[in-house]
């Protein structure tokens, strides 16, 4: 399937105007937007600007709510405990984000769990955010299931992603994004979109055997076997469960039911190394970095890599010769 590359002001317009077109106000879909935009510059296209057309589908169903009123109840000096009245997961996770950093930067540590959500698109823009405050992020969220649990032939958790954000003095912060499964499903989505196969021992095939095709794909795998998929249930455990909302496969799917909300939970964590007593934090980072990319690399690696690096690197190259975008993804976009 043929791909375009378009700048970054254009995908942004295009973007925009479909989901004010769906029923947001301006600073709810230009919120959504930067945080798509974001994902494919980042070569995260399966939480990019794939995804709008899933949005206005819910949108015009009534599973999301165009015109939510969040508000956020203070637990603590350093808790609290925002309701997104069923809106945009971004914009829930941007304003949880915001808050914790504020929290944060006053007592140390802030520690906001999010109801009433949905799905919130790629982490790394909120992990990011914190460290441009010179603070460390934990950002996770829960997603409906199409994971099996280790040693499972059915679905029983989500790709429930985490997120770590950490400073580095001068320089572009370290980001660590991971889905707990084996692939995100959203990147079975796009090989769908692209006709790629998938990799081998990501997913499952409804008998439960090991399958490349993306058409055949009944359940992915957690990765690492019993650690991914314990790590998987521990976060639907601090998120859904915490917030005391669904888990596993009570969680309203992504994918169908689009008239109901779906009243996900989401959690940020943000950490001020300064106010607990270490202003050189983020220099330490950096010489951390430093000698990672100084290790001897295995024959036939050219380089080892930080967390992030590759992602700079794509983004830069997306800043001078276009986003990458199917074809069929533009022309949704691009029509009127």
């Amino acid at each position: 399937m043929s791909t375009v590359f378009v700048k970054e002001k254009e995908l942004k317009s295009l973007v925009l105007k479909k989901l004010t077109h769906a029923g947001l106000d301006d600073k709810t879909a230009g919120e959504v937007t930067d945080i798509l935009v974001h994902a494919d510059m980042t070569g995260v296209h399966s939480h990019g600007v794939m995804r709008v057309e899933h949005y206005c589908t819910r949108l015009k169903a009534g599973g999301l709510n165009p015109a939510a009123k969040m508000s956020i109840n203070t637990i603590s000096p350093s808790v609290a405990v925002l309701d997104s009245d069923d809106g945009m997961g971004h914009s829930a996770l941007k304003a949880a984000t915001d808050h914790a950093i504020a929290l944060a930067k006053e007592t140390g540590l802030g520690f906001v769990g999010v109801k009433n959500t949905s799905h919130c698109g790629a982490l790394s823009w909120f992990a990011e955010r914190a460290t441009q405050q010179n603070t460390v992020a934990i950002v996770m969220t829960q997603t409906d299931t199409c994971v099996a649990p280790h040693g499972g032939a059915e679905r029983f958790l989500g790709t429930n992603p985490i997120a770590f954000g950490f400073p580095v003095a001068g320089e572009k912060p370290m980001i660590v994004d991971m889905a707990t499964s084996a692939i995100a499903f959203g990147k079975i989505l796009h090989a769908k979109e692209t006709g790629k196969a998938i990799g081998e021992g990501l997913a499952l095939d409804k008998e439960g055997n090991i399958t490349t095709d993306p058409h055949k794909i009944e359940n992915l795998l957690p990765f690492g076997g019993h650690k991914g998929s314990g790590i998987a249930l521990a976060i639907d455990v601090l998120t859904g469960i915490l917030m005391g909302a669904n888990f596993g496969n009570h969680i309203v799917r992504m994918y169908g039911d689009y008239d109901k909300m779906r009243k996900l939970a989401s959690l940020v964590i943000v950490i001020d190394p300064e106010k607990l007593g270490n202003p050189l934090f983020a220099a330490t980072v950096k010489t951390m970095r430093d000698e990672l990319r100084a290790v001897k690399p295995v024959p036939g690696v050219e380089k080892v890599l930080a967390p992030n690096d590759p992602q700079i690197s794509y983004k830069e190259r997306c800043q001078r010769e276009g986003i990458p975008v199917v074809e069929s993804i533009y022309q949704f976009l691009s029509a009127p």
